[in-house]
């Protein structure tokens, strides 16, 4: 009995110091001094997935507070993934732009307009963003939602429906101290009665221009596998209005219907020399922000893909374990392959090289840069930011 107790001890004891490892192999990684870059990080393939999963959230805390990208950055925050809010607040002072996907304007039974989503405004938060970079523009994306060709109509032929519809963009954002918006509305008409869109985005930029209130356009891709829908010509009819043109380069793979890269950068850079095509236009190239993805896919052997963020990324990286990861030059992408249920998967997720090829770009062509969206990635990523 007395070995039985002595064992029953030791057992006892294994278990709880087991416990107390596990409850620190659970601590979260606390930033470190040296950048990505001084730690020999960003390589085109990583040594392997141990790499990723052992520092991604160490990021350079000296570094927090410094902008190494020259250009403007802008970030989306999502309210439907929450690190994001804490991404803007902890690396806030590199960013010129913070834009909340919050709110939609959206037509009324009565023939009126309305914006929605102010329930998911979070004062609080702006506050805090704005006390960590008192320069930082809070611009939120108000996308057209519910709209026709009949509303486009009903707004553009009458001065009296144009001027109310202003007013309601105007009278809120001013009432809710924002610096800038962010219009989504190009891409919901397929580039169709591009005249009557001039005509709105022109009026929705002086009324807020008259209180201090920028305008940002978000702006397709116009090279294959995209229909050119926005052109050279758009950009230059709209520059004087527009601060900044948001380039959603990335989805490629949605066009495609094909395993492969997100955001591939010769495709990306090719949108951009469409635009800069025009000689005018080339003067007005740091309007322009690069769409940079800080998520990836994951496509599966039937041809599906499910999107994929930072966690769920690190979790796979784990649960996978892939002995090797590939570069593919012309895109600068990082993939990997595993499989599961007798299928073959193929993951494309960005990386610090990934990253760090797009800064440069931006850097050479003088441009900025627009990330979507900045809770999707991995913390460790703003060491080049």
């Amino acid at each position: 009995w007395l070995a039985l107790e002595k064992d029953t001890k030791r057992s006892v004891l294994t278990l709880l110091t087991q416990k107390v490892k596990k409850k620190k192999d659970k601590k979260e990684p606390a930033p470190v001094l040296k950048t990505v870059g001084e730690r020999g990080l960003v390589n085109t393939e990583p040594q392997s997935y141990g790499e990723i999963t052992k520092n991604h959230k160490k990021y350079s805390r000296n570094h927090v507070d410094k902008k190494m990208f020259k250009g403007e950055l802008l970030g989306f925050v999502t309210p439907w993934n929450s690190h994001g809010y804490d991404v803007a607040k902890t690396f806030g002072a590199k960013f010129n732009y913070i834009s909340p996907v919050w709110l939609q304007i959206v037509p009324t039974p009565q023939g009126t307009f309305k914006i929605k989503g102010g329930h998911d405004i979070d004062a609080g938060w702006v506050r805090d963003v704005r006390a960590n970079n008192t320069n930082i523009k809070i611009a939120p994306r108000l996308i057209f939602e519910q709209w026709s060709m009949g509303h486009l109509t009903q707004v553009t032929s009458s001065k009296s429906e144009l001027l109310h519809m202003v007013q309601v963009v105007v009278e809120f954002f001013k009432g809710e101290k924002f610096d800038g918006v962010v219009l989504e509305i190009w891409r919901q008409f397929m580039g169709r009665e591009k005249a009557k869109l001039h005509q709105i985005i022109k009026a929705i930029s002086e009324g807020l221009s008259e209180e201090g209130i920028s305008t940002q356009l978000v702006i397709p891709p116009g090279v294959k596998p995209f229909p050119e829908i926005f052109d050279k010509y758009d950009f230059q009819i709209l520059q004087p209005y527009v601060a900044k043109f948001v380039m959603m380069t990335y989805d490629h793979h949605h066009a495609t219907g094909k395993a492969g890269p997100v955001g591939p950068m010769d495709w990306g850079l090719r949108n951009i020399l469409l635009i800069m095509e025009h000689e005018d236009n080339d003067n007005h190239r740091h309007k322009l922000l690069y769409g940079v993805n800080f998520y990836g896919a994951n496509f599966r052997g039937d041809g599906q893909f499910d999107a994929l963020v930072g966690k769920q990324y690190i979790d796979l990286l784990k649960s996978a374990k892939p002995s090797q990861f590939s570069w593919h030059l012309k895109a600068s992408e990082l993939s990997f392959e595993y499989r599961d249920n007798k299928q073959i998967h193929k993951v494309f997720f960005p990386s610090l090289r990934f990253l760090q090829k797009r800064v440069e770009a931006a850097e050479r062509f003088k441009i900025g840069i627009a990330i979507w969206e900045i809770g999707q990635g991995l913390d460790y990523f703003y060491d080049l930011l």
